[in-house]
């Protein structure tokens, strides 16, 4: 990746997490287990959450920065029942600020877990940033989705694709109309795989 979010915000990272973490925050996005949740994922939602920082406070966008980092820190597939918290746990060990600043990382990093968009403005565009990929053209909506399913590939087909279109459906009016078009286009090429 020539844009390395690791080096754009290398400064960022240094300033509020322990040193040592760093390293292993590179390896769990970067994991080769990680087809969708990886270091691509992490990059978008920086982008989503770099276009507005115009209107973020220098302490929301930093806190929103530091949430993207560490809100697909720990990811497991085979266990994905507390992946958030898990990786709020993991920063709260890693954390050498000496503020609150906390605050608003957990949160973002929470609201990441349910199908509902937050009425707060810092963590509506965290949320929003997180599941753009509902509104990015069909072909990439389709990559993230065979993404995703490799990252699932332990689950027998059938069971995946009952599991998956069951969450699509609770998606559906959440992202607009392009949103709902790539859902419904999504769950038609599952029925038919």
């Amino acid at each position: 990746m020539v844009n390395n979010p690791f080096h754009r915000y290398q400064n960022l990272l240094k300033a509020y997490i322990l040193p040592n973490s760093i390293p292993v925050l590179w390896n769990n996005w970067n994991d080769p287990k990680r087809a969708y949740h990886n270091i691509d994922h992490l990059e978008r939602v920086l982008k989503g959450i770099e276009k507005w920082h115009y209107r973020f406070t220098q302490d929301e966008f930093e806190q929103l920065v530091l949430a993207a980092f560490f809100h697909d820190a720990i990811y497991d597939a085979r266990n994905p029942d507390g992946n958030e918290d898990k990786s709020i746990q993991f920063f709260r060990r890693v954390y050498i600020g000496k503020d609150r600043r906390f605050d608003l990382v957990d949160k973002a990093i929470e609201c990441t877990k349910y199908r509902k968009r937050p009425s707060s403005f810092p963590l509506k565009i965290f949320w929003e940033a997180d599941n753009a990929g509902f509104r990015d053209r069909w072909e990439n909506f389709l990559k993230y989705e065979k993404a995703i399913r490799k990252e699932y590939s332990f689950v027998p087909i059938d069971e995946y694709k009952k599991a998956r279109i069951e969450l699509l459906q609770k998606n559906i009016g959440l992202f607009g109309s392009k949103g709902d078009t790539n859902i419904k286009k999504l769950i038609e090429y599952l029925q038919n795989i």
